[in-house]
């Protein structure tokens, strides 16, 4: 099946401790919405952090909307966090498709093997300096076009 939904982790996949966007992230995420994906978020947040102070450590260009509000999870909000299979099951439950059509991109390789435990696919991304993001997008058709193929 096709991958519809790709959410991202935030902190070291699409953006620095610096409050910087990765080399390629905007691009990459104007060009997967162009593409036709529906695009979310899964990221750990410390203890009870508001969306407010969340947004407050992201570059002053981030922009929620980029992403769908139902497949936004900060782990402050639904009490689950990474790499608890968890978190991903709820990111699947609200995308509303079947976990196979959900891909989960990260730096981390944990987080990625339990994306992949709870039937998601997933990518791991170099980090920063060495960051891929710009050669993602290409990497995800690639993968789609895997899929046809391996039918």
């Amino acid at each position: 099946m096709a991958i519809t939904v790709i959410f991202f982790d935030l902190g070291d996949t699409l953006v620095t401790t610096q409050r910087r966007w990765l080399p390629g992230a905007k691009d990459l995420l104007n060009k997967l919405r162009q593409n036709g994906f529906r695009l979310g978020v899964i990221s750990n947040t410390r203890g009870l952090a508001t969306r407010a102070d969340i947004l407050n450590v992201l570059p002053t260009d981030f922009d929620p909307a980029a992403f769908e509000a139902i497949l936004t999870l900060f782990s402050s909000e639904v009490r689950k966090e990474k790499p608890q299979k968890a978190i991903f099951e709820e990111a699947v439950a609200r995308a509303g498709k079947p976990a196979n059509q959900c891909l989960y991109c990260s730096e981390d390789i944990v987080e990625t093997l339990m994306a992949q435990q709870a039937g998601m696919r997933s990518i791991r991304v170099q980090i920063h300096p060495n960051s891929d993001l710009g050669v993602l997008q290409q990497r995800i058709l690639d993968f789609q076009e895997l899929i046809r193929t391996d039918r």
